[in-house]
């Protein structure tokens, strides 16, 4: 058996998923890095950005 494979009653365990509302401020904080990476990056490849990313990009990161 590999030790990768899972084996009932083992004492490691996958970590539980986060509740829905902490996963959902979580996935907005990526997506607010994400569009103000998108922004450096067009600006720097002199290409628009979109105006909802823009939009994306201003607000401010939940801590």
């Amino acid at each position: 058996m590999s030790k990768h494979e899972a084996v009932p009653g083992d004492a490691e365990q996958l970590p539980e998923e986060p509740a829905p509302e902490r996963r959902s401020a979580s996935d907005r904080r990526v997506q607010i890095a994400a569009a103000k990476l998108r922004v450096v990056l067009d600006e720097r490849l002199k290409r628009p950005t979109p105006e909802w990313v823009k939009r994306l990009a201003e607000q401010k990161l939940a801590s």
